[in-house]
C-alpha cells in the first residue's frame, strides 16, 4: 500500500506591490500615534513638572438638605506630583472665630487634575465666610 501526500503549493509572499494603498496608509497613522506616544511618555519621565503636590480648594456649591448644609469643593493639583490621602477641612467662620468645622480626605489627586467631594454643615454656612484648608497627604 501506497500513501499518498496531499502536497500543498508554497504560498506567494504578497510583495509591496499587492498590499493595497489603505493598508499603508493605515499602518503609517499607527506607526505615528505609537511613536508620539512613546515620545510624550519620554519627556514626562525626563522633562517633567517634578514640583511638589499644591492643592487649590475652592467650593462650588452650598446645597440644604433636610439634615443640615452640603458645600461641594474641588481640589485642584497644581502642582507635579501626585497626592494621596488629601486631607482637607472645611471652616465657617462667624464673628472672629470658628462656628463649625467638617472634614474630608481625597483619596488619590493626581498632578494637574481636581476632584470633587462634599462637607456637612448642621448650619447654613452661606451667612458666614468659608474657609478651606488642605491639612496634609500621603506619598503614593
Amino acid at each position: 500500500m501506497s500513501a499518498s501526500f496531499d502536497r500543498k503549493k508554497p504560498s506567494k509572499k504578497a510583495s509591496a506591490a499587492d498590499i493595497p494603498l489603505l493598508e499603508w496608509v493605515i499602518g503609517a497613522l499607527g506607526l505615528v500615534i505609537v511613536t508620539a506616544v512613546v515620545g510624550v511618555l519620554i519627556y514626562e519621565a525626563v522633562a517633567g513638572d517634578k514640583s511638589p503636590p499644591d492643592i487649590k480648594l475652592t467650593v462650588q456649591s452650598i446645597a440644604s438638605l433636610q439634615n443640615g448644609f452640603l458645600v461641594k469643593v474641588r481640589a485642584e493639583n497644581i502642582g507635579g506630583e501626585p497626592a494621596a490621602r488629601v486631607s482637607i477641612t472645611a471652616e465657617v467662620w462667624g464673628q472672629s472665630k470658628v462656628s463649625e468645622s467638617s472634614e474630608t480626605q481625597f483619596e488619590h489627586l493626581p498632578p494637574h487634575s481636581f476632584r470633587d467631594a462634599g462637607v456637612f454643615f448642621q448650619r447654613d454656612p452661606r451667612l458666614n465666610e468659608i474657609r478651606l484648608r488642605a491639612l496634609g497627604y500621603e506619598v503614593p
